[in-house]
């Protein structure tokens, strides 16, 4: 985010639409528009009240007659919540693991069958009080695509210099590399030819065609007992993040995203999932917004990526809502997009 000579945010001026709505998400089947990418952070059936007295009691209850009134609740908002989807899009449901867990054996095969992953978000920092139990300090993000190959673009974190130094210490003309399989594996049989006289006994995990381009590319290591995929550490975009989350920290009395709601989320933590799951111009939808952190995350990433990401809190709470109106960059459109 660029600063100008008064020390003002300079935001990026594109064509991104922003709504803040006051509405139920038990009535999100009445979102006129489909969208690319869905966050949710639903109560966690807690049997707990969550309220921020310095900003005059803004939170929720989250208490329930039994879990099983929780998850009917729950499940019909995530099925009306999955015909709001575009083809190549996804959901993420941010939760307990109980919850969440408990969510998946309720939800129709239709959804089932498209799961893709779940992630594990650690929370909060390592407990030193536990002396009955294992520390609690992990949520988990269940994520579905509307198809089984929803949009999804790679996020990095930066090579460490021990991962670098061990990693990437092989070297030709055109640098340091590391290596990548390239062949099958005893429980995934790959493609079964002899090349350069070499026949693996699982085979190649590419048709014979792209392994002749890749070795006239100079790609190919060939080492004593296998060969290897060069991978080069120039051309490098870090280490592929996987679904354990460790490097997301919570937030803290001195974050400069200061805590506004009880349950409120990194910014970072929905960065990462907006950049890896919703396209330029896409839309991105919170029908339980809270603070407006998602929200908050679109707009720094348009500012910084240059993008148009559009954006659609909705909560319940009248509060929340006022809350989120006065997010730092954020005009709000005036067009009808619930029924």
């Amino acid at each position: 985010m660029e600063k100008s000579k008064d020390n003002q945010t300079k935001l990026f001026q594109g064509k991104q639409k922003y709504f803040c709505l006051n509405k139920n998400a038990e009535e999100v089947d009445k979102l006129k528009s489909k969208v690319d990418l869905i966050y949710i952070d639903p109560p966690f059936c807690t049997q707990r009240e969550f309220r921020l007295h310095a900003e005059g009691g803004l939170g929720f209850d989250d208490k329930w007659k039994t879990k099983e009134e929780y998850l009917d609740w729950l499940s019909k908002i995530v099925i009306k919540l999955f015909s709001r989807l575009k083809p190549t899009g996804s959901i993420y449901i941010h939760n307990n693991f109980e919850s969440n867990s408990f969510l998946f054996t309720k939800l129709p095969e239709e959804i089932r069958k498209n799961y893709l992953t779940t992630i594990y978000w650690q929370r909060s920092h390592p407990h030193n009080n536990i002396s009955s139990n294992w520390g609690n300090i992990v949520d988990t993000i269940i994520v579905f695509g509307k198809t089984k190959k929803p949009f999804f673009k790679v996020q990095y974190s930066p090579l460490d210099e021990k991962y670098k130094n061990n990693s990437f210490n092989h070297k030709d003309k055109k640098g340091n590399y590391a290596l990548a399989p390239i062949t099958g594996e005893r429980s995934r049989i790959g493609n079964m030819f002899e090349y350069n006289g070499i026949s693996p006994k699982f085979g190649w995990r590419k048709k014979k065609e792209d392994i002749e381009k890749l070795d006239k590319e100079g790609l190919i290591h060939f080492g004593k007992n296998k060969p290897y995929r060069k991978i080069y550490l120039s051309e490098s975009n870090g280490r592929p993040i996987q679904n354990i989350w460790y490097d997301i920290f919570p937030i803290t009395r001195t974050e400069k995203d200061r805590r506004q709601y009880p349950t409120q989320k990194p910014v970072k933590l929905l960065k990462r999932i907006i950049l890896s799951s919703c396209p330029d111009k896409g839309m991105v939808f919170d029908p339980f917004a809270g603070s407006g952190s998602i929200l908050k995350a679109v707009i720094e990433i348009n500012n910084e990526k240059k993008k148009e990401i559009n954006c659609i809190c909705s909560d319940i709470n009248k509060k929340a809502i006022e809350l989120i109106r006065t997010i730092d960059g954020a005009e709000f459109s005036d067009e009808i997009i619930w029924d």
